[in-house]
């Protein structure tokens, strides 16, 4: 048809291009998800290896009556640094068990994300940095036992406890920081301050004065006052009296009494804090 610049030919080569591009991209992501699956698969068997390895058990030598304490994987004598290996492992072992046991499970119902992938990754430190953490505030605050004496520390403190601690930390790490939130509030928590009460005028006495008027004493009453409060009449302080928190006793300066109208009073409470209270206006009659 004449005009007609379309080239379905054109078209063809280019929905074949995008559609080869997706189907590669497809296929990355099948074998990453792939990779994912037989890394999470092999993670658990590898560190039950491991913690089987470096497990502690008595041995003792022929001719000696004092057990020592072997492994599989003897990698060092010393005991503490053997639990604190026991309980990295075994956060390890139940992190990637949770995370195994999670992507089996929306692998099977075909709600996989790939967007997950970093997830199942830092399960397995995240697991291990949060059994350590548990590890040291048990140790530290329910065994005593000393250093120098590993009998002593291995009997005090059961391998196999650690072992379990570690490894339910890994499997529910977000429990477990619940709980480690919870002790960190428990420890390190304030005192809390107790409210400051605010100064409040209830009522002036007398209610309202006179021009020259030569009382000069004027009672405030009211709530929330100290033996360090101030009394402003206009904005000028003037010398009050403490009789206790719900009275003081005021001493007007003669010019406040001058001339008619109204004198805003107000107290200023002296611990800090306090506020000021409302203003309560002072009537001057002619």
């Amino acid at each position: 048809m004449a005009g007609d610049t379309t080239n379905p030919a054109g078209s063809d080569q280019q929905a074949q291009s995008l559609d080869a591009e997706t189907k590669a991209a497809l296929a990355a992501e099948k074998r990453r998800e792939r990779m994912l699956g037989v890394y999470l698969l092999i993670l658990p068997i590898l560190f039950t290896c491991l913690l089987v390895a470096i497990w502690p058990s008595p041995f003792t030598q022929p001719g000696k009556a004092v057990p020592e304490i072997r492994s599989l994987w003897n990698f060092t004598d010393q005991v503490e640094v053997r639990l604190l290996m026991i309980v990295l492992v075994s956060g390890a072992l139940g992190s990637a068990v949770s995370a195994a046991r999670t992507y089996a499970n929306f692998h099977g119902l075909g709600r996989y994300e790939p967007s997950w992938t970093w997830w199942y990754l830092m399960k397995v430190p995240i697991g291990m940095g949060l059994a350590l953490f548990l590890y040291m505030v048990v140790r530290g605050g329910l065994f005593s036992a000393s250093l120098s004496d590993s009998g002593a520390v291995m009997d005090a403190a059961n391998p196999f406890g650690f072992a379990a601690l570690g490894a339910l930390a890994g499997m529910f790490a977000k429990e477990a920081s619940d709980k480690l939130e919870e002790i960190f509030k428990a420890v390190f928590r304030t005192a809390e301050k107790p409210p400051v009460a605010r100064p409040k005028i209830d009522k002036l006495d007398p209610a309202a004065k006179k021009v020259k008027d030569p009382d000069l004493t004027l009672k405030v009453v009211g709530s929330g006052f100290d033996d360090k409060s101030t009394v402003k009449v206009g904005d000028k302080k003037r010398d009050s009296m403490f009789k206790n928190t719900g009275l003081l006793v005021v001493t007007l300066s003669p010019e406040d009494l001058e001339r008619p109208g109204k004198l805003p009073v107000v107290v200023v409470a002296g611990t800090q804090g306090g506020g000021t209270s409302a203003a309560v206006e002072l009537p001057v009659a002619g």
